[in-house]
C-alpha cells in the first residue's frame, strides 16, 4: 500500500487529552496530525465527558471540519440519560455510544478481575450497572436513547453491551432506521463469534474493528480481522483504532493497521473502502 494510505480516511475511535488518564495527544495535537496526513476526520471518544463542543473550537481554529465528537452514557453523564443524549446531538454529536466502563457486562467482568476503575473511571457495583436489554429486546431507557438518534439523524455504538444486548440492539437500530456500528467486536469485553458477527452486519450493522482491540485482547489478531471482512464484506466493516493511550499514535496507527490488514488478504480497495467510504456511511457525512 504507497502512502496514500491515509488520504480520505476516517478514524471512527480516537481517544484524546484531557481524561483521567494520560493520553498520547490533546484534540488540538490530533487534528493537526489528521490533516497532515490527509485524513477526511476523526471521531474524538471519552468514556467520562462528552466531546461534542470542544471538538468545534479546534475545527474553527484550524479552519477545517475534522474532528467530530459524541458521548458515552455512562455515569458521569448519568447513564442512558435522554436530556445528555439530546443535548449532545442538538450540539451536533455524530455518534451516541451506549454504555463501555458501566455496561452491566463489562463491569461484571471487571469486578471479577478484582478491578475498581476503568481508564481512570469507577466501575459501577452490581446495583449501578446499566443493562441495555432483557429477555431478547432493548429496555425502555434504551430505546428512548434509539429514538432520539433516529431523530437526529446520527448512529449508535453499541459500547461494551453483552453479546445478547448487542443482538437486541442492532434489532432496535433496524426497526427505527438507526445506523448501528457494533463497537470493536473482537474487544476482549465483548468478543463477538464470526458468526454472529455475520448476522449482525446482514441486519444493517457495520462493524468496527480497532488496531487496539488487536493488541490487547488474547487470540485476537490482523488474520482472524482479515477473516471477517472477507466474510462479511467492505460495506458493513470499517478499520478504527480505538488508540490515544499514552505510547499510542492515532494517525501513525491507522496506516499501519490498514497495511497490516492488507498483508492479512484483504485486499487494498477493501481496505480502502473501510478507512473511506464506510466510515463517511456510518457518520453520515
Amino acid at each position: 500500500m504507497t502512502d496514500d494510505v491515509l488520504d480520505g480516511a476516517i478514524d471512527c475511535h480516537v481517544h484524546t487529552a484531557p481524561d483521567l488518564v494520560e493520553r498520547y495527544q490533546t484534540d488540538l495535537a490530533l487534528a493537526r496530525e489528521a490533516i497532515q496526513a490527509g485524513m477526511r476526520g476523526v471521531v474524538v471518544k471519552s468514556h467520562v465527558l462528552p466531546t461534542v463542543g470542544r471538538v468545534d473550537q479546534v475545527n474553527e481554529a484550524l479552519g477545517a471540519t475534522v474532528l467530530h465528537g459524541g458521548v458515552a452514557l455512562n455515569g458521569t453523564v448519568g447513564g442512558l440519560n435522554p436530556d445528555a443524549v439530546e443535548t449532545a446531538l442538538e450540539l451536533g454529536a455524530r455518534i451516541v455510544w451506549l454504555p463501555t466502563a458501566w455496561a452491566a457486562n463489562h463491569a461484571s467482568q471487571a469486578r471479577a478481575a478484582g478491578r475498581s476503575r476503568f481508564v481512570g473511571q469507577r466501575v459501577p457495583g452490581p446495583d449501578e450497572e446499566i443493562r441495555v436489554a432483557r429477555d431478547g429486546e432493548v429496555t425502555e431507557a434504551t430505546q428512548r436513547v434509539v429514538n432520539l438518534v433516529a431523530e437526529y439523524d446520527a448512529t449508535l455504538g453499541t459500547g461494551h453491551a453483552s453479546p445478547d444486548e448487542i443482538d437486541a440492539v442492532v434489532e432496535a437500530c433496524d426497526a427505527a432506521s438507526v445506523r448501528c456500528l457494533v463497537n470493536h467486536p473482537c474487544f476482549r469485553v465483548v468478543d463477538l463469534p464470526l458468526e454472529r458477527q455475520v448476522a449482525l452486519a446482514e441486519r444493517g450493522a457495520v462493524m468496527e474493528y480497532c488496531a487496539y482491540a488487536v493488541e490487547s485482547t488474547p487470540d485476537h489478531s490482523v488474520d482472524r480481522l482479515a477473516r471477517a471482512v472477507n466474510r462479511i464484506g467492505p460495506e458493513r466493516c470499517l478499520l478504527a483504532t480505538d488508540y490515544g493511550q499514552a505510547e499510542n499514535a492515532a494517525v501513525s496507527g491507522l496506516a499501519t493497521f490498514a497495511r497490516d490488514v492488507q498483508e492479512a488478504g484483504v485486499p487494498r480497495e477493501a481496505v480502502r473502502t473501510m478507512l473511506t467510504e464506510t466510515p463517511a456511511r456510518v457518520l453520515g457525512l
